[in-house]
Formats: C-alpha cells, structure tokens, sequence
C-alpha cells in the first residue's frame, strides 16, 4: 500500500506542476523538445534511434 500511496502523491505533485506551467503562460514542450532537452543536458545531440 505504501508505493501505491507514493504513487499517487507524484501523480498529484506532477499535476501541480503541470498546472503551475499553464498559469505561467510558458508552452509544454512536444515529444521532440523533450528529446533535445535530454540531450543536450546529457552532453550533445542522440537521434532516437540511438
């Protein structure tokens, strides 16, 4: 029971983030954004394939 109350305490703080961003007026990122985000935080560009 306890992971799944871990679970659902993310799945909530996740949706206040989420929500915090829209209020911001900033623009979630696409799959692709995503992508090159995770990238370029890792040290370059990967295409997906990799």
């Amino acid at each position: 029971m306890k992971n799944s109350a871990n679970k659902i305490q993310l799945g909530e703080r996740l949706q206040q983030i989420s929500t915090n961003i829209v209020a911001s007026g900033k623009h979630s990122l696409d799959e692709d954004e995503i992508e090159k985000e995770i990238a370029s935080r890792r040290g370059g560009l990967q295409s997906r394939e990799e």
